[in-house]
């Protein structure tokens, strides 16, 4: 049976998931539940915050539960100026904004880049998904690009611009790239999925508290459609 590992980093990310799917808890010190969908075994954690965090919980769910897929779903800051709160980010690949110099992962064993390519496969129906959403006016817009990933909240109008001109990130957050580089070591395909609370600058905070929640299950919405395509 088709195993799918999803990570969210925080309850709010993992609600609407856990109902949609009527998944069971069965690890609570670790916040693992599982559920049954049309024919796919489904593993979601809530992995807390940051890239430790989500790089712990993913080995957890690739070494305990042997998932075929890893998908990280949830919220972001945007940083692409022609996006909207509300959007979607579907990552081509992830990498870290608070490593330097990056350089240095291309010496890694099993690495040899700083630059995690997401799968091709979950990006094709990630696609699919937002283009359906859109079609029944669920989303308004998506892209697809280099999601930024570090250990730090961005609420600065001057670090926004620096990750979005020098970086060239539509969007940043706290644990994909972590987990890219697990899913990577482990040799299994994976995919990070956001949906736009904020933009990363001065007003930062009072968008993320407003938009946190909606965000979080307008991303579990797009997760659905994808494993539908599994």
């Amino acid at each position: 049976m088709l195993t799918v590992g999803i990570i969210c980093a925080m309850n709010k990310e993992i609600a609407y998931i856990k109902e949609k799917f009527n998944a069971t808890l069965i690890e609570e010190k670790h916040s693992i539940y599982e559920a049954f969908y049309e024919g796919k075994r489904i593993i979601a954690c809530v992995s807390g915050i940051g890239k430790v965090n989500s790089a712990v919980a993913t080995q957890r769910l690739i070494f305990n539960f042997s998932v075929d897929y890893i998908i990280n779903v949830g919220i972001a800051g945007g940083l692409n100026k022609s996006l909207s709160v509300l959007d979607m980010v579907i990552a081509e690949e992830t990498v870290y904004h608070d490593f330097h110099p990056l350089e240095l992962l291309e010496q890694e064993n099993g690495l040899g880049t700083y630059i995690f390519k997401c799968d091709n496969r979950l990006i094709t129906l990630a696609e699919k998904a937002c283009e359906k959403m859109k079609e029944s006016g669920k989303i308004k817009n998506f892209t697809k690009g280099r999601i930024l990933s570090g250990d730090c909240f961005v609420e600065s109008d001057e670090v926004s611009r620096r990750l979005r001109d020098e970086m060239k990130g539509e969007c940043v957050e706290m644990e994909g790239a972590s987990i890219s580089q697990t899913c990577i070591l482990n040799e299994v395909p994976f995919l990070v999925l956001r949906s736009i609370s904020d933009f990363a600058d001065n007003g930062a905070e009072m968008s993320y508290d407003t938009f946190a929640v909606k965000a979080a299950e307008q991303a579990g919405e797009v997760l659905c459609e994808i494993i539908n395509g599994l």
